[in-house]
């Protein structure tokens, strides 16, 4: 098996990039697309044998699908989560013409909703993964059968750590061998969001007709905040969506009592009132909606324009109405990119949607080999059993990557695991966080003159999609919730709903009891442990590895996973009390 990627569109977004499974035993190629950005034609990518096998779809931001249309070939379909594919469909039936998005009716007939793995070809599976930034976005693992070795790569996305909308940001417990790592950051998002909130409160509380423009997703983000700080805070602010992100917030049935969708309105006065809040797009009103609405409140002095921008168009500067600006750009900080690379510790490092000094200061960064290519040629990352290093770095640098990887217990070492693998859910929290979602909830709260623990009270939503199934590469270990802060790349669940007033229920005393049980079995186990052989392994650099039979602890140990060892030469051992185990039929690391 030969693994490698190729920009799509190195000159443009670089978000986009092709990746290629090549299978020597039968001669066969599966190519990838993941995700479909301005300049990206895959005809000039695809050579004359090859032919498009899939196309993964992170989320639905126009810079991510703008050449979807086009680029379907051979029947490929098109992945994505649920939440991504409505989006998608939803601006099909209302104006793909606007988005110069080809062949819409193509596209809605390849587009896939997945939530779980699903098979590409015989030796390829994807599966989608919570990767914050937007309501639904997902990163995608990509996981190869090469012998009886699985192995998986990581393509991220555009992802945070913190939530988005509810959805769970970016997991850093996945056991992957590559990364394709989205490295566009943002210094400021919790800053620039918490100020965006804060004002809209203060200027509806104080009797404001409202407008917020915004695009579609971060319309919805913002309705999603603004009903919950409004309920915690009180009292409740009305909150109207317009247009688009009426569309998009039915079309991810959020629900809650203060907000009302109107996707359609004849009369702009039906959908802005004083001491209301309106949400319409596009972020800047020049078109649609936000435009007719804006017209209608431009020469009242009570009234407020807060445009919150992608940074990609210049706002409104002013009006007769008071107007104001925040730039959101949902992506992590340049410490947090770093701190996700460290806790997944993949080899390879493909830096994407960044150019020039931006993809540069990666470098040489990390414990991995770092790939900041910008062109077109196509890079081996994966050969014949062996993850490839980039040709133009030195023997030293391979030493010290491999060295790492093995003193780790790292990917190289290999693994013959179970192909279904647990992995977390694209599924939307039960209760609103505001402080996970990014808000400096000691900020707000002072800016709104109220108790921060009204902002922090669980507050569970009309809508949530229920329990979150959560999980990691490593069959048998926790995911914990990454999405507790941007800078926190671990963390623990969210707290689940006790019995009503506080008394348990019978299923719950049954529950407790047989989790006492079930630690009292841990702690036995910890104490008495396991006895097996293992077979002493020197693997070079320095490294000793202990070779386990196939078949022991299949169960119990996991990959990354710290045991305690207690080391007696096997003369020591009483053989007829412990014989050895038949490793006939093969072994594992």
């Amino acid at each position: 098996m030969q693994v490698s990627y190729q920009h799509a569109n190195p000159h443009d977004g670089r978000e986009s990039f092709l990746v290629r499974f090549h299978d020597d035993i039968h001669d066969q190629t599966t190519s990838i697309l993941v995700d479909a950005g301005d300049g990206v034609d895959v005809d000039d990518l695809l050579g004359a044998d090859e032919y498009l096998s899939a196309i993964l779809l992170t989320h639905a931001h126009l810079d991510h699908y703008r050449t979807l249309g086009s680029n379907l070939r051979d029947e490929a379909p098109v992945y994505a989560t649920p939440e991504t594919a409505n989006a998608i469909t939803t601006r099909l039936d209302t104006d793909a013409d606007h988005a110069a998005l080809e062949n819409p009716e193509a596209v809605r007939a390849a587009i896939d909703p997945i939530r779980e793995w699903t098979t590409i070809t015989s030796d390829v599976r994807v599966h989608p993964v919570p990767a914050g930034h937007a309501p639904g976005a997902c990163g995608f693992v990509l996981q190869f059968e090469d012998g009886d070795d699985y192995h998986h790569l990581l393509a991220t996305g555009d992802f945070t750590t913190r939530r988005a909308a509810g959805y769970p940001g970016l997991q850093t417990d996945l056991d992957v061998d590559a990364v394709f790592l989205t490295a566009a950051t943002t210094p400021d998002f919790g800053d620039q969001l918490t100020d965006a909130v804060a004002t809209v409160v203060e200027r509806a509380t104080a009797g404001s007709t409202v407008l917020t423009t915004a695009s579609g997703s971060t319309g919805v983000h913002l309705a999603y905040l603004l009903a919950h700080v409004g309920s915690s805070a009180g009292p409740e602010i009305p909150v109207t969506l317009a247009g688009r992100v009426a569309t998009l917030w039915e079309a991810f049935e959020y629900e809650h009592p203060a907000v009302e969708s109107i996707p359609t309105f004849a009369e702009p006065d039906a959908v802005l009132e004083p001491g209301g809040v309106t949400i319409a797009g596009p972020e800047v009103p020049v078109a649609g909606s936000s435009e007719r609405l804006f017209e209608t409140i431009a020469d009242d002095a009570g009234a407020t324009l807060v445009q919150v921008t992608s940074g990609a168009f210049d706002p409104e500067q002013s009006a007769g109405c008071t107007v104001v600006d925040y730039q959101l750009s949902n992506h992590p900080d340049e410490e947090t990119v770093d701190a996700v690379v460290e806790e997944l510790a993949p080899i390879h490092v493909v830096v994407t949607h960044q150019q020039g000094r931006a993809a540069d200061r990666y470098k040489d960064k990390y414990d991995s080999f770092v790939w900041a290519t910008d062109d077109h040629q196509v890079y081996a990352l994966y050969d014949d059993g062996e993850w490839v290093g980039p040709p133009w770095v030195t023997d030293a640098t391979h030493r010290r990557v491999r060295s790492r990887l093995y003193r780790t217990g790292g990917p190289t070492v290999g693994r013959a695991v179970d192909a279904a693998i647990p992995l977390p859910a694209v599924d939307r929290r039960d209760e609103v966080d505001l402080a996970a979602e990014g808000i400096d909830v000691d900020r707000l709260a002072a800016a709104l003159t109220v108790d921060a623990s009204a902002l922090t009270a669980p507050q569970p939503t009309a809508s949530a999609a229920g329990d979150e199934r959560t999980g990691a590469v490593a069959e048998g270990a926790s995911a914990p919730d990454a999405s507790a802060g941007e800078d926190a790349t671990t963390g623990t669940a969210g707290t689940e709903d006790g019995a009503e007033d506080g008394v348990p229920d019978r299923d719950q005393t049954a529950g407790s009891m047989a989790e006492v049980l079930d630690r009292l079995e841990r702690i036995e186990t910890a104490v008495t442990g396991t006895r097996i052989e293992a077979t002493v392994v020197d693997a070079g650099d320095g490294v000793t590895l202990l070779r386990l039979p196939e078949d022991v602890l299949g169960d119990e140990l996991a990959h990354g996973q710290r045991v305690q060892l207690a080391i007696r030469d096997v003369g020591d051992v009483d053989q007829s009390a412990h014989p050895a185990r038949d490793s006939d039929d093969g072994t594992s690391n």
